[in-house]
């Protein structure tokens, strides 16, 4: 089985078959061997989501959204959402694995030592890549059904998941990127009730705690505009 980092050196020659011949003709006879034996018996990766042995030894992994703190969430979200530039999608997928496997001695989500992060982001380069996609896919069946079905309208309108026409050509207006750049802050403020001082705690506060208060809120939004456009209507008669 290949580790993440050869998955990742041979995804980037795989589009190009003289490149790929070209790296393993850098590799002595008994690595190209062992090379080409690991490309067969992991391409096509099978990753059934699930958690492997592997993974529940070596590392504190995150299966679903519950489980994760309000920042690592955030994180999540940008990554997934384009917030970032990454130049290929395995440097996406290390990102995200990042947040979602954790250091085996971690008692609590804290990313602020490069160091660490570093040696955390070494071993999960040095990880069995189908283990890696395995997780990473039934995290990501979990997300889809938390935040789209669960608690649809929570943090997404249903118009985010829509394409956008390919024939209109939108520019958002001032106040809408400024909602885009600011939303995530926006919602640790409101949780905050802009007490700046609780922002490190409301960042640490677990998603099973949130999501319920996030849908309390919406609907409760939603109720009061309701009421406030009923109202005005009324006022104009």
């Amino acid at each position: 089985m290949m580790t993440f980092k050869q998955h990742i050196s041979v995804s980037k020659r795989l589009s190009s078959t003289d490149e790929l011949s070209a790296y393993l003709a850098e590799l002595s006879a008994l690595e190209h061997i062992t090379l080409l034996r690991a490309m067969q018996d992991t391409y096509p990766i099978q990753a059934e989501p699930n958690v492997t042995d592997y993974i529940k030894e070596h590392f504190n992994y995150y299966d679903n959204v519950f489980d994760l703190v309000l920042g690592q969430f955030i994180m999540i979200e940008q990554i997934l959402t384009g917030k970032f530039k990454f130049q290929n999608e395995t440097d996406l997928d290390l990102e995200l694995l990042a947040y979602v496997l954790r250091p085996k001695d971690e008692k609590e989500f804290d990313n602020t030592s490069p160091s660490k992060e570093d040696e955390h982001r070494e071993a999960i380069l040095n990880t069995p890549v189908q283990d890696l996609y395995c997780l990473l896919n039934k995290f990501l069946v979990d997300r889809d059904n938390i935040l789209f079905k669960q608690f649809s309208g929570v943090f997404y309108s249903v118009n985010d998941e829509e394409e956008d026409d390919p024939d209109v050509i939108s520019t958002p207006t001032p106040d809408e990127l400024f909602n885009q750049q600011w939303y995530w802050y926006s919602i640790v403020r409101m949780l905050a009730q802009e007490d700046i001082r609780r922002y490190d705690s409301i960042y640490m506060l677990k998603m099973n705690v949130v999501l319920p208060e996030m849908s309390y809120l919406s609907q409760k939004n939603k109720i009061e505009a309701a009421n406030q456009r009923q109202q005005a209507a009324l006022n104009r008669l």
